[in-house]
């Protein structure tokens, strides 16, 4: 009779310790999740802020009411591609030289990215 006290004592103690492991590996999970979440959150902003920075600069230069378009690819390592396409009649009619110029001067209201790349294009018909 004894041994069966004995058994059932030991099947708790390992359900109970199952349980707890179990328990920490969701909250290391669940917190894991978080700074997931949060690193996305901090890129929207960034990205959001972008995108009216790149509004306004282009309003300053004479060029109202351009179409900005933001696209971003994220691989799973974390690294991140980014595109800002342009479209405006007059960056149209504008030689290459001056687009490409342009671009660059666009490229300096990027933000910091430790792992990727922007680039800037110009639709054009």
């Amino acid at each position: 009779m004894r041994k069966t006290g004995s058994r059932g004592f030991v099947a708790a103690t390992v359900l109970l310790v199952l349980i707890a492991v179990f328990s920490f590996a969701g909250t290391a999970v669940c917190r894991a999740e978080s700074c997931r979440e949060d690193l996305e959150n901090h890129y929207m902003t960034l990205e959001w802020q972008l995108v009216q920075d790149t509004r306004d600069y282009l309003e300053l230069q004479g060029f109202s009411h351009s179409g900005v378009m933001l696209h971003r690819v994220v691989d799973a390592d974390g690294s991140r591609e980014y595109t800002v396409t342009i479209h405006h009649r007059a960056i149209d009619r504008m030689p290459e030289q001056e687009r490409m110029e342009l671009a660059a001067a666009l490229g300096a209201l990027a933000f910091e990215l430790e792992d990727g790349s922007f680039g800037y294009e110009f639709l054009t018909e």
